[in-house]
């Protein structure tokens, strides 16, 4: 075992070198986002602002898709269907809610679970409309110590082709644990499983997902050359300068970056809520959204943000942050945005608790 670790170890450090001088190149040209060639962006609508995914060169709506979306019954996401056959009535709302997400310029998409995988795969052969995906499944994720083999994580890609029913995913981003902690060996098995299903034709860049800032710099730091993106939580609550660090890792390396949880798991929404109860009002969720999605797009490092869209209302409204971007947040709503997200950091779910160790309150 120690010899098939040393052996992994050597192949990171052999292949580093390769895309070392890349790396230096697309750094330099990171801010060349207003000069790309708009035929060649996918679900291209001139209101949409793009940022360049990294060194991919790939230029990703500002505003992405979120694969959790809320249930009839109020549920976070959904996890699996029975036969991966989803209800023909939700599979009417991801219709039209991928469609307007198109029309609209959102091109990218991120999922995390089998279900989702199996929905949007439906999604993109009913309607025609392609998308760049990042993909993992939390069940068959590394997340788990029994998926941490060659094999194993060859099983999630394989499996995610198939729910997908495509022949290759955009962006493989396995599921690290939520607070990071894995060993190098992990990670160096991680890029060797990628290099192997990218020259299988299974797989076109590599990413990663952890929940802890420290440990996204930490990985990228030592084995960035290798990746291509990071998906990490960052939300209305969080602010740049607190992540300085990982933000500079991400900009030296190049890399593209997907915040998740924008809304804290729709706990934002909540203390809203409350407050114009309190005063006898109707509350302006739409107006919130838009200003919570226009802070968190002010991070210059951030490719994209992914809220959950639930209704077709959700994406009209939602992509305003992006078009209206001419339009920044003036020193008031800032404040705004940021008294809102420090309270309602008191309702955060159980599901949501890892946003207490990633904020500064």
């Amino acid at each position: 075992m120690a010899e098939n670790r040393l052996t992994r170890r050597d192949f990171v450090r052999q292949t580093a070198g390769m895309v070392a001088g890349a790396t230096l190149a697309g750094t330099a040209a990171r801010r060349a986002d207003a000069r790309a060639d708009t035929r060649t962006i996918l679900n291209y609508n001139p209101r949409m602002g793009y940022r360049r995914f990294g060194r991919t060169a790939v230029m990703i709506s500002e505003i992405g898709l979120g694969g959790h979306w809320k249930t009839p019954s109020g549920g976070r996401y959904w996890a699996s269907f029975p036969n991966d056959d989803p209800p023909p009535d939700v599979q009417k709302n991801r219709n039209d809610v991928w469609a307007k997400c198109a029309e609209a310029g959102i091109n990218y998409l991120d999922i995390t679970t089998a279900g989702e995988a199996a929905i949007y795969g439906r999604c993109m052969k009913q309607t025609g409309i392609p998308f760049h995906v990042g993909y993992s499944d939390h069940v068959l994720c590394i997340r788990n110590p029994e998926n941490r083999t060659v094999e194993k994580m060859m099983l999630e890609i394989d499996e995610g082709l198939r729910r997908l029913m495509i022949e290759r995913i955009w962006l493989w981003r396995p599921q690290a644990l939520m607070g990071g902690g894995h060993t190098d060996a992990e990670i160096e098995r991680v890029v060797e499983t990628y290099e192997k299903a990218r020259k299988q034709g299974k797989v076109e860049h590599l990413g990663m997902s952890a929940h802890n800032h420290d440990f996204v710099r930490q990985v990228l730091e030592k084995l960035g050359n290798h990746f291509h993106g990071f998906v990490f939580m960052y939300s209305v609550s969080h602010e740049r300068k607190d992540s300085a660090g990982m933000f500079d890792v991400i900009r030296s390396r190049d890399c593209g970056a997907i915040g998740l949880r924008p809304f804290h798991g729709n706990s934002y929404f909540a203390k809203i809520v409350r407050e114009a109860r309190n005063a006898g009002r109707q509350p302006d969720l739409d107006g919130k959204a838009i200003q919570g999605l226009k802070k968190i797009l002010e991070v210059p490092e951030l490719t994209c943000t992914i809220p959950g869209l639930t209704t077709v209302a959700e994406v009209e409204n939602d992509v305003k942050a992006s078009y209206e971007r001419e339009k920044p947040l003036t020193a008031a709503e800032r404040d705004d945005v940021r008294r809102l997200a420090a309270a309602s950091l008191e309702d955060l779910t159980h599901d949501d608790a890892p946003f207490r160790g990633t904020v500064n309150v």
